[in-house]
């Protein structure tokens, strides 16, 4: 037979094909690999694999996946019956040649496939090149696993398609025989399909495949051979089987907890336009009290429409586009809702789709009269859809208040509110604020839109009009879902006493893990205000970074940020690469990956392409940036032109600016040359320091603290104890409350003074109780001269050594007036090694560390104090090796 054409490449993008599927599967491979052993058995399979596809390239097959057999790909039906025959014959030469007993089955089925080309960086990571879906697969399978060992099954329209081409087949076909064995009733596939079989005379079984628990023949009930006592019991089962299937409350499609679903539009078939908007947001609202089902949000929908080239304001949600979009973004289910006037009564139901064939799963309805009775009907079927998709009843009734309790009875504010939901969702913030304000006159009640109309606020930076939305959102609980009502209380607190934010935040991101504000807010709190790096604020972060995020790109920085914090540094850049992919443009921290590792260059043409903004505008957002300006300067041995970057970034700033006394401090955590100048410098920070704190809100107050507690740390560190002490008395009691970043700065601050103080051994303990993981880069700067001042130079190693290795810590951190120094600390770790190791009496260890802070620092010769220490180390005589 001559060779058939290779199948076409599907298009780019998603394509419905109508193309053959074959599934072939090894009987007994786990006992194959038993009895030969895992080389032998790996060897023979290799040769099995390659002759399977030498046949299917003869056939015109491709390849689609491979596991102990294959899933292949063909134009017609004749080109799988042809590939089966032939690979069956192969199969049977092998077993000759290496004296084996391999045996196969094979299933062919016909019909639509969808199929999509994966991406190149996803087949980098392991993917296949091209994915294929569809009803077909499934049918495939179940003829496949009926198969007896060598023998090759089909359905009825492969068979009809490949029998009438049969002649294709050439000098094969006088001994091919076909056989048909009735309609097989498969689990999981609703209609019976009639089976078939192609085999050689001879090799071939070519009788009926048995009967199994997941397929059983279609006979007639009178020709079954049973006593009347079975027939009584087979009768029974017939009765029952289908009975509890249809009561059993258990989805019919894979669905487990956590999975996705898509709304669809409403289907309105009463003529009440008022329905339209209202009925969509109000099932929306049902299902996402769940903390079962996840329901994929609008802007997600929104961007998934455009990735399909179709203008998201003009498409609607069908079976059709919704299948689609759920299928691009992993969704298990679609929902459809539609409403109808039947015999008077207005009726509601929702269907569930499986978007891969576009079939309803199920449906569930429920009637109601008139208008007013449509919310109550909704809560029905939403209750009864939940169910059927797995959640436990009782866990229905505890997560969710009654519709009406948490949206309106009034379709036309539901309708104020679904307009302003959508307006929202693209980003017209004074729209949806409308909207939100309209709901809101229409019905008072209605405490949702308040939730509504404070991410509005948030959004646009109106922090204060935030917090006054929230705060009205919760006069009433009881009219907010546990949701909304967790959510506003975080809010709250988050803006007015931030400090006592990250517990409720924990709360609301573990009992709704998928809630993208949930989790975001979270990991970002988790890390800004608290330091931590650990694998819960990473494995939340990285829940906010999923694809089914409509706005992933903070989520993607953010864990960039944490990986550098961890010093995973080649992930960090991956998620930032995605983060910036997506339309991030901020690269400070990006850049501070490559620096973490001493690769400068990449990390100055990186931070060049984050935006500076006009210092007038918006010097908060220069913060960052000129942080890493200065900390490479430090990196790159130009402590002076460090020092000038955030000289010049002070006075850029309007006069009486906040971020002046920030920017004095950071310069002062550089020593001076001078030290009675810098001395009276830090003095004279210390007295403005309290001075701002005397006038300063909450808000401003807490970096204000943060940056009294430095100075007192620097004080302490460079010879100013009155400094460090006027300081220290101007700042709450360690214990106090407050926000958890100064609380930890001033516990630093006071074990360096205790130091300072000589009392060293009072300094060590004071801060290894600060260790837990979260404690500031700082504290193992204090707690190593703390460790070498109280005689214990072996410990003060181990955390000079941390701090030479965990760079990305000290970039990573929350910005703060210590970064820049920390950084330089980073580097003078090594130095402070080689001289705690000559002390230990480590000889070889001090050589390598000199060495070490040598390559980082080549010009060190350049600044008079380092030159002296080096040469110390370089000319004295090391002492005894104990």
């Amino acid at each position: 037979m001559s060779a058939s054409p290779a199948p076409a490449e599907p298009e780019a993008g998603t394509s419905a094909l109508l193309r053959t599927l074959l599934l072939c599967d090894l009987v007994g491979s786990t006992a194959l690999v038993e009895k030969l052993g895992d080389r032998a058995a790996a060897e023979l399979i290799r040769k099995h694999d390659r002759m399977a596809r030498t046949v299917a390239d003869r056939h015109g097959g491709r390849e689609i996946d491979k596991t102990d057999g294959f899933l292949m790909m063909f134009d017609r039906p004749i080109q799988a019956v042809a590939f089966a025959l032939d690979y069956q014959r192969g199969l049977r030469q092998l077993n000759a040649a290496e004296q084996s007993s391999l045996a196969a089955r094979v299933g062919i089925h016909v019909g639509d496939v969808v199929v999509w080309d994966n991406a190149p960086e996803d087949i980098a990571k392991g993917a296949k090149p091209i994915e294929v879906e569809g009803l077909v697969k499934p049918i495939a399978s179940r003829l496949m696993n009926l198969a007896l060992p060598g023998q090759v099954l089909l359905s009825n329209i492969a068979y009809a398609l490949a029998h009438r081409a049969q002649g294709e087949l050439g000098v094969q076909l006088e001994r091919v025989r076909w056989r048909t064995y009735g309609r097989y009733r498969f689990k999981g596939i609703p209609d019976p399909i009639p089976v078939f079989e192609v085999g050689e005379e001879g090799t071939a079984p070519l009788k009926a495949p048995p009967w199994s628990g997941k397929a059983h023949r279609e006979i007639p009930f009178w020709r079954r051979p049973a006593t009347v006592v079975i027939e009584a019991l087979v009768l029974a089962l017939l009765v029952a089987i289908p009975l509890y299937t249809f009561l059993k409350p258990a989805p019919a499609i894979a669905f487990a907890n956590r999975d996705w679903v898509v709304v669809g539009n409403l289907n309105n078939l009463t003529g009440e336009t008022v329905f339209d908007e209202a009925l969509e947001s109000a099932l929306r609202i049902a299902l996402e009290q769940s903390r079962y089902v996840n329901v994929l949000p609008d802007l997600k929908v929104r961007d998934t429409v455009k990735r399909m080239e179709r203008d998201p304001d003009k498409t609607r949600i069908d079976r059709a586009i919704g299948s689609e979009i759920a299928i691009r973004d992993g969704v298990k289910a679609l929902i459809l809702p539609t409403v109808a006037e039947v015999g008077g009564r207005v009726r509601i139901t929702a269907e569930v789709i499986d978007p891969h064939t576009q079939t309803t799963v199920y449906s569930e309805s429920a009637d109601g009269v008139g208008a007013e009775s449509v919310l109550t009907s909704l809560d029905l079927v939403n209750q009864r859809l939940r169910v059927r998709l797995g959640e436990a009843l009782a866990t229905v009734s505890q997560d969710s208040q009654p519709l009406q309790q948490v949206t309106t009875s009034n379709l036309d504010a539901l309708r104020a509110y679904s307009l302003g939901m959508r307006s929202y969702v693209k980003g017209e913030f004074d729209n949806s604020l409308e909207f939100h304000q309209q709901a809101l006159k229409i019905d008072p009640q209605f405490l949702s839109a308040w939730i509504r109309i404070g991410a509005v606020y948030i959004s646009a930076g109106r922090a204060r009009d935030a917090l006054q939305a929230f705060e009205a959102a919760i006069a009433d609980r009881t009219r907010l879902s546990i949701r909304d009502a967790m959510y506003a209380d975080v809010m709250i607190l988050t803006l007015k006493s931030p400090d006592a934010a990250l517990p409720k935040w924990a709360v609301l991101a573990e009992s709704y893990p998928d809630y993208f504000a949930g989790s975001g807010g979270y990991a970002y709190v988790s890390w800004k205000d608290a330091n931590r790096f650990d694998d819960k604020t990473l494995g939340i972060a990285e829940i906010g970074a999923s694809n089914r995020n409509p706005n992933p790109t903070p989520s993607l920085h953010l864990v960039g940020i944490l990986r550098t914090g961890r010093g995973e540094y080649e992930k960090a850049r991956q998620s930032f690469t995605s983060g910036e992919s997506m339309g991030f443009v901020r690269t400070e921290y990006h850049s501070a990956s490559y620096a973490a590792e001493r690769k400068l260059e990449l990390a100055r043409t990186t931070l060049a392409r984050s935006p500076l903004d006009a210092a007038t505008a918006n010097p908060v957002a220069n913060v960052t940036r000129n942080l890493f300006e200065a900390a490479f300067r430090v990196d790159a041995e130009r402590r002076s032109d460090a020092r000038k970057v955030i000289a010049d970034a002070r006075a850029a700033l309007p006069p009486g600016h906040g971020l002046s006394l920030f920017y004095e401090v950071v310069g002062l955590s550089l020593d001076g040359d001078d030290a009675t100048a810098h001395r009276e410098a830090l003095a004279a920070a210390v007295k403005e320091g309290i001075r701002l704190r005397s006038t300063a809100n909450d808000v401003d107050k807490a970096s204000i603290e943060m940056n009294l507690a430095i100075l007192a740390y620097l004080a302490s560190r460079d010879g100013a104890p009155a400094a460090a002490a006027e300081a220290l008395a101007a700042l709450p009691s360690d214990d106090a409350e407050g926000a958890i970043l100064p609380r930890k700065m001033r516990a630093v601050a006071r074990a360096r003074a205790t130091l300072a103080a000589g009392h060293a051994p009072d300094a060590v303990l004071a801060l290894e109780r600060l260790l837990d993981a979260s404690e500031l880069y700082v504290t193992h700067i204090a707690l190593a001269d703390a460790y070498a001042a109280a005689g214990r130079p072996n410990e003060a190693l181990k955390e000079v050594q941390w701090l030479a290795t965990h760079r990305g810590r000290a970039y990573a951190e929350p910005p703060s007036a210590l970064t820049v120094s920390n950084v330089e600390q980073s580097t003078l770790a090594f130095l402070r090694e080689a001289e705690l190791s000559r002390e230990a009496g480590h000889t070889a260890r001090m050589k390598t560390a000199l060495d070490a802070f040598r390559a980082a620092w080549p010009k060190y010769a350049d600044d008079p104090v380092l030159r002296r220490r080096v040469e110390a180390l370089q000319s004295a005589d090391p002492p005894p090796v104990p």
